[in-house]
């Protein structure tokens, strides 16, 4: 068994990853980041070897981002659940990153369903398995792959109608 420093090393920019996706705030996802690997480190002796570590720490830091936004930010954790974004509010030093093409694909993706959008980044961007998603998520495998489905359909639809000139923003 590795050391919990060296799992925090491994781990931490992936779990803050996925929780600055969910919460969009650098310093809150930072400080989630801290009080997931806290909840790990306190129930590591509750880990069962079954799933990936990784697995496990994303599902920790799902809950944790959730439970802070259902208390501290109700209206953020309705966007959250129900999948609608408010638009705008990039920081500087994501303008600078982001192409954009790549900003498209994002305000794409923040359009998807709340499911859909954390399917997807736990499948496509995480490299999760089908079964590992669907422990993460609390789902059978059968929901994961046909939420997985539907995004990609979406994403495609949404691809379409930017090549035809289309306003997707017109058809919500």
């Amino acid at each position: 068994m590795q050391s919990f420093e060296d799992i925090y090393r491994k781990e931490s920019d992936a779990v803050y990853s996925y929780i600055r996706i969910l919460v969009k705030d650098h310093q809150l996802a930072e400080d989630l980041t801290q009080e997931t690997f806290v909840k790990a480190y306190r129930s590591l002796n509750r880990w069962r070897q079954e799933s990936a570590l990784r697995t496990w720490l994303i599902s920790i830091a799902r809950n944790t981002a959730i439970d802070y936004l259902r208390r501290k930010q109700p209206l953020q954790y309705v966007l959250l659940e129900t999948g609608i974004q408010i638009s705008g509010g990039h920081s500087p030093e994501d303008k600078t990153i982001a192409s954009e093409s790549l900003e498209e694909v994002e305000r794409d993706i923040q359009r998807l369903k709340r499911t859909q959008r954390e399917c997807l980044l736990l499948r496509r961007v995480y490299g999760f398995s089908i079964k590992e998603t669907a422990k993460i998520l609390g789902w059978k495998e059968g929901r994961v792959k046909v939420t997985l489905q539907r995004a990609v359909k979406q994403l495609s639809s949404y691809g379409l109608m930017r090549e035809e000139g289309t306003d997707h923003e017109t058809f919500k």
